[in-house]
């Protein structure tokens, strides 16, 4: 069984096919375990390592060398992979997975700073949605000239895994004199050579926890029951996207996702008419598109077939049935606002209730009456 929780100040070691698929090593309170590298690589010691690590009662976590360098494509597609090969080698839910992304082996560091950390994001937004607690791995350096930390932590808090080495060569413990001070560090990687076993060497700066989220994912998925999953629209409406993710969503100015239109999220549950579909985004606008994974599209029936049944909710105040599709048509009887009413197509902008009245059709008017999505 391995261990949910590591105090800060505890040891601990990362594995890749270079080191033994026994993972156990004098005073190592958890253990990092490469799993894959790029879209296409394995770690083959990555199932063993990850069983000794939790049969050693360590704290088991993951980590992928990124070949993704700034392109927010190759981020996800990298982090997808990592994610479900993570998942089929029994890495526990809700362990940390870190985006290892440094100088070289087909990673280039060389991209803008803004496009470096939106390529970093997408793959941490993954390994969230996966269920799991992102992390980013690289150098001091690197984390200070090519990307921005103050965006990541923003966004994840204490996620840096850190390296940073006081002297090359073997190092029995980590001296703080030589911390690299940035803010959100989780971990620090201090030596390639942990008491000399060949093996990096690391420190809890924070307490470390292994926490499932599937009782919080699952009271956030109460709350966008009633507040994202179904929204109520005009009956002109063809499509809205609901965005979704608990911290919002970026808006992005093409469809290739490589450019965002601003820094600010915009907020979970805010509603965006649908214009169209490119390269899997959601284009809510001109030159302004959601990630498609970011919302939830929501077809209106009504709006595209004349006929279809539906659900509306009253959205005004003295509403009422009326006997004709018309403007000047009767008042048969009153429908009380936010009650919801059973719509079996529509004459133009007024809809059909489908229960008759007396036996006769009425119906209410499409601006009194938003069709529940």
């Amino acid at each position: 069984m391995s261990s949910s929780n590591v105090s800060k100040k505890s040891y601990g070691v990362d594995v890749a096919s270079y080191q033994s698929t026994t993972v156990n090593y004098a005073g190592a309170k958890f253990a990092l375990v490469k799993v894959t590298e790029g879209a296409g690589y394995v770690n083959p010691k990555a199932e063993a390592q990850i069983k000794s690590a939790k049969a050693h009662d360590l704290m088991v976590m993951g980590y992928f060398y990124a070949n993704h360098s700034s392109s927010v494509t190759k981020a996800k597609a990298e982090a997808k992979y990592a994610v479900a090969k993570a998942k089929d080698f029994g890495l526990p839910a809700g362990s940390y997975l870190a985006d290892d992304w440094e100088q070289g082996s087909g990673n280039a560091v060389t991209g803008s700073a803004m496009a470096n950390t939106d390529a970093v994001l997408a793959a941490m937004q993954v390994i969230k949605e996966a269920g799991y607690k992102p992390l980013i791995y690289s150098g001091t350096f690197n984390l200070r000239n090519h990307l921005s930390i103050s965006r990541i932590v923003k966004s994840y808090g204490d996620c840096i895994w850190v390296a940073s080495y006081k002297v090359m060569g073997r190092q029995d413990y980590a001296d703080f004199n030589y911390f690299p001070s940035m803010d959100g560090v989780a971990i620090w990687q201090f030596t390639d050579n942990y008491k000399g076993f060949g093996v990096d060497g690391n420190i809890a700066v924070v307490d470390l926890k292994v926490s499932s989220i599937s009782s919080k994912a699952e009271s956030t998925n109460k709350g966008l029951e009633s507040l994202s999953l179904h929204p109520v629209v005009k009956w002109n409406i063809g499509a809205v996207a609901v965005v979704a993710n608990a911290d919002g969503a970026y808006v992005y100015t093409s469809s290739k996702l490589d450019k965002r239109e601003s820094d600010k999220l915009k907020p979970c549950g805010s509603m965006w008419a649908v214009l169209g579909f490119e390269n899997g985004a959601v284009k809510v606008g001109k030159n302004q598109y959601f990630d498609g994974r970011a919302v939830y599209v929501k077809a209106n029936p009504i709006a595209y077939n004349d006929n279809k049944h539906a659900v509306a909710k009253i959205v005004m105040p003295n509403t009422h049935a009326l006997d004709a599709p018309k403007p000047d048509a009767e008042k048969v009887y009153g429908l009380a606002l936010n009650s919801k009413v059973e719509i079996q197509g529509r004459v133009g902008h007024f809809l059909k209730i489908k229960e008759l009245h007396k036996g006769k059709q009425v119906y209410v008017t499409g601006n009194r009456a938003y069709i529940v999505l």
